[in-house]
């Protein structure tokens, strides 16, 4: 009785921690996706203002 127990147990923990992942991520879907737009803009401007001015042309 006490083996069917924990087994019933384990399984309803399991079936409500996957429950609660996949509810988590659908939540917050919009969330991560602004940050990583904000990230890829950051990067983006940062790598603009480090970009190199191309080398004046030589003299003729």
């Amino acid at each position: 009785m006490k083996r069917r127990l924990a087994i019933v147990l384990l399984t309803l923990g399991t079936i409500g921690g996957y429950a609660a992942g996949f509810a988590s991520l659908r939540c917050h879907s919009g969330q991560r996706r602004q940050h990583f737009e904000h990230h890829v803009a950051k990067i983006c401007v940062d790598a603009a203002r480090h970009a190199e001015a191309p080398p004046p042309p030589p003299p003729r």
